[in-house]
């Protein structure tokens, strides 16, 4: 199948299952309360779109400020970890152990370092995303094959060159990975935040 007829199949079946919601909603007399239809979801958004869109900009804001501070401190903290083997061994378990706690326990916390506003969103973001990334990137390059180092050790490769050209390319597909758990955990966060934020005003 080419990836025409896949996408044009692909774009069919959402418009179906849409199609689908609508008309059981309607065939069923399903209250708008317990689960409206489509049309009535896009009309309500048309309306309340001006009201929306304040805060969607500054939800993306805080994400996007968050998620990046947590890619630079992660991959550096990453690097520093799984440089080491020794470090990794330490720091990996305490990394897990945190990643593990709940993520709203730091926003009170952050809120009466801060105050409310963009900062205790954007470090609540910076947070949630951190561990991930750096949990993935330290395995990355711990995990690095023992023959990949003692090749490049027979070519009198310095430790940053076995970094540059062993560890950071043996790191990508953790790296990555660890980007798309951590970009929608930030997102959800920083939404959430602000959603409280601006509902306790």
């Amino acid at each position: 199948m080419s990836n025409l007829r896949r996408h044009a199949l692909s774009a069919a079946i959402i418009v179906a299952f849409f199609l689908f919601w609508e008309l059981a909603c309607i065939v069923f007399h399903i209250s708008s309360i317990v689960l409206p239809r489509p049309s009535e979801i896009f009309v309500t958004l048309v309306e309340k779109f001006p009201g929306i869109w304040p805060h969607a900009v500054q939800t993306l804001y805080t994400t996007l400020v968050g998620f990046v501070l947590g890619i630079v401190i992660g991959v550096f903290l990453g690097i520093v970890v799984g440089s080491s083997r020794l470090a990794f061994d330490v720091a990996n378990p305490l990394l897990v152990g945190f990643a593990s706690v709940p993520k709203v326990a730091v926003v009170p916390i952050f809120v009466l370092w801060f105050g409310s506003g963009t900062v205790p969103a954007v470090l609540t973001a910076m947070v949630t995303c951190l561990f991930p990334i750096v949990v993935n990137v330290a395995t990355g390059l711990a995990t690095t094959e023992p023959e990949l180092e003692d090749f490049m050790r027979t070519l009198d490769a310095t430790r940053m060159d076995r970094l540059i050209n062993v560890g950071l390319p043996r790191t990508m597909p953790y790296f990555f990975a660890s980007l798309k758990v951590a970009v929608t955990l930030a997102f959800v966060m920083a939404a959430g935040f602000i959603a409280e934020e601006r509902a306790g005003r």
